[in-house]
């Protein structure tokens, strides 16, 4: 955490985005890291625009937004997740509505996300797969 606070008060330029993630770095992550009144004049929120653009084109230093929506991105580092102490998790759910009309296809798709034989397409794109309780 040290490590962040210090980037972050060194950095001239952060961006974050505007979805729930970068809600969470404006108003609980500075916040843990008592620099809220820093950041006011330096760290502004991206709408619409993946965060990692924002940072290749010189913009801003450091940005903050999912891995996943980072790794697409060309021209930046990512210099990887924030310490467990200041992660926000976004866990993703599917379902199916009941007027589907390709409900065996909507099932097979999650059946397929939650198997094993997806889990390295979902580190790969910057996600961790979730575990059941006692697999491995």
């Amino acid at each position: 955490m040290d490590a962040v606070k210090t980037a972050l008060l060194a950095a001239k330029t952060i961006a974050y985005s505007d979805s729930a993630s970068g809600v969470y770095i404006s108003t609980e992550m500075f916040g843990k890291l008592g620099i809220t009144e820093a950041m006011k004049d330096k760290a502004r929120k991206i709408p619409a625009t993946p965060v990692g653009e924002i940072v290749a084109r010189g913009e801003a230093e450091l940005g903050f937004q999912q891995i996943s929506e980072l790794k697409p991105v060309k021209g930046i580092d990512i210099v990887g997740p924030l310490p467990k102490e200041l992660q926000q998790i976004t866990i993703f759910s599917a379902g199916i509505a009941t007027v589907a009309k390709e409900q065996e296809a909507g099932r097979a798709l999650i059946k397929f996300l939650a198997s094993p034989a997806a889990r390295d397409a979902i580190i790969a794109s910057g996600m961790e797969p979730i575990v059941a309780d006692g697999a491995k």
